[in-house]
């Protein structure tokens, strides 16, 4: 018969497990507590401590990243060569594009003042030779005359420059290159010269209102010295005269001139 009373032996035993038991437990909660991440001062957790000096606040970043305008957003910041507030002297030359009677080169002079970097005034002033071309010069031997046209001498006026478009680019990796694209409506005069005695210098000068419409391309080297190439574009009203003797030297039509002129020189920033 199995007695009542739990012998010794058992009575150790029991003691025995509930000792393993108890330092088991303690050790799995110190383990655990080493491998726990630490806590910062705001609550949060972490990989590891960090000093607050080392933190980096990108909350403004984020902002401009998730902002519903694009307009929040600076693309291209920290302009090398600025032009607010800056006057700017530009000399260049170039020729005619689509003349269709002449050819000829053009000597020109600008002088800009920006109020900022996107806007500002231009006056201008462009010098043109022009000369016969290879139609104009055949037509001439064919028949003994010229046709009835004109030829653009001149142009002064104003404009305002707006400035849309800024931008860096890199060269063969090794070059920076900082540029601006301008367009410029403008107003002016144009002296053209009515053809009707190629021979005995009887020609005649008229002036006529223009209208125009620039583009200009300024690529900055240094806060001083810019290039600048310009397509140049006006449209004017023109009294053309008779060259042949019935019509010679009177008004035989009136035309809208379309002259464009291609350009390149040096920009000098004050």
């Amino acid at each position: 018969m199995r007695s009542r009373y739990t012998s010794p032996l058992m009575l150790l035993q029991l003691v025995a497990v509930m000792i393993f038991w108890t330092l088991s437990s303690s050790v799995a909660y110190a383990q655990s507590q080493q491998y726990k991440r630490p806590k910062s001062k705001e609550g949060t957790t972490s990989d590891a401590p960090k000093k607050s000096s080392d933190k980096l606040d990108i909350s403004d970043l984020e902002n401009k990243y998730w902002a519903p305008k694009d307009t929040d957003f600076s693309v291209v910041q920290n302009r090398s060569y600025t032009k607010e507030r800056r006057v700017s002297v530009s000399a260049v030359g170039g020729i005619l594009v689509n003349d269709s009677y002449s050819t000829g080169t053009n000597l020109g002079i600008s002088v800009n003042y920006f109020f900022s970097e996107r806007s500002g005034l231009e006056f201008s002033y462009v010098s043109t030779d022009s000369k016969h071309n290879e139609m104009t010069d055949t037509f001439n031997t064919q028949n003994g005359i010229l046709p009835d046209h004109s030829k653009v001498k001149s142009f002064y006026g104003i404009g305002y420059q707006w400035v849309p478009f800024y931008a860096k680019m890199s060269v063969l990796g090794k070059k920076i290159i900082y540029f601006d694209m301008a367009f410029t409506p403008n107003i002016g005069m144009t002296t053209y010269e009515q053809q009707v005695d190629d021979v005995g210098g009887g020609n005649k000068t008229a002036t006529a209102v223009t209208l125009g419409l620039d583009i200009t391309q300024y690529f900055f080297f240094t806060r001083n010295f810019a290039l600048r190439a310009d397509l140049k574009n006006k449209w004017f009203e023109e009294d053309v005269l008779g060259y042949s003797n019935v019509n010679r030297g009177k008004k035989i039509r009136t035309n809208t001139n379309n002259t464009t002129q291609f350009m390149f020189g040096v920009t000098y920033f004050f």
